[in-house]
């Protein structure tokens, strides 16, 4: 099965007791990741290559590995579905609040209402974070870049049809939570763990610029204990080792643990 493009964007601020980040939680009649809770993103559409009212993101483009316009083009796409699934919007100008339902169910277009309401999405406010591709055993398989743009404000909402459920939340206390309590698919865990070790939104866009932007898919095996994932890395993995991520992500006891990367001690 052809892989699908997709883009989601880390919304991160500094609270009073440290770093928290925006996650909205899915429909349990999602197709993919029912009731899990999840950074504002989705498809990258035939539409997002059409709008030309961009400003910033030279240097991210080239960063992406892509052609130029499919790199703008997931770009766009990770403005677009953050302001359709959290009413936060990356730009310069406004586009109406109003419009995010028809936005989402593709009745209107973004170019559209950027020249109405003469806005421009502002990649200067993001930066590339990582790079993940579902396991080939999974039945719906994407490609999907995870970017991170800081934010002053303790704003957004989720949109009460894909997404039913929102908050701010502290990274490294999400991390603990049991998987009954607040599901997270692997990748979004690991992004928190990651999160978990800078102390302000600053400090993680600074360590986004650093950071290496190579793909990241899962060896998916499923074990008597039940589902691990193998990581770039790991012995029975072809990839080599990405600095700093794990080689190994498991469950046990109702939570994901992972072994190597953050958790090499």
């Amino acid at each position: 099965m052809s892989l699908r493009r997709a883009t989601t964007i880390i919304l991160v601020r500094d609270g009073d007791a440290g770093l928290e980040v925006f996650l909205v939680q899915r429909h349990r009649r999602s197709g993919f990741l029912p009731n899990a809770w999840v950074f504002p993103g989705g498809r990258v559409d035939r539409a997002d290559y059409d709008v030309a009212r961009v400003v910033g993101g030279e240097a991210l483009v080239r960063r992406m590995g892509l052609s130029e316009a499919d790199a703008r083009a997931h770009l766009v796409a990770g403005v677009r579905e953050t302001f359709e699934e959290s009413g936060v919007w990356l730009g310069e100008g406004s586009i109406p609040e109003a419009s995010r339902g028809p936005l989402a169910r593709g009745e209107c277009q973004l170019a559209g209402l950027l020249e109405t309401h003469g806005a421009a999405l502002d990649l200067s406010r993001v930066e590339l974070w990582s790079w993940w591709i579902t396991p080939e055993a999974e039945p719906r398989r994407y490609d999907t870049r995870f970017l991170v743009a800081q934010i002053a404000e303790r704003v957004g909402r989720h949109d009460e049809s894909e997404t039913v459920a929102s908050g701010w939340f502290s990274p490294g206390e999400l991390c603990a939570k049991a998987m009954s309590e607040f599901p997270l698919a692997p990748p979004t865990w690991w992004t928190l763990r990651e999160l978990a070790q800078h102390g302000s939104a600053e400090a993680v866009l600074a360590a986004a610029r650093a950071r290496p932007h190579r793909p990241i898919m899962p060896v998916m095996r499923f074990t008597d204990g039940g589902m691990e994932l193998l990581l770039p890395g790991h012995a029975e993995h072809p990839e080599e080792a990405i600095p700093g991520l794990a080689r190994h992500i498991g469950y046990a006891d109702g939570r994901w643990v992972a072994s190597g990367g953050l958790d090499a001690s």
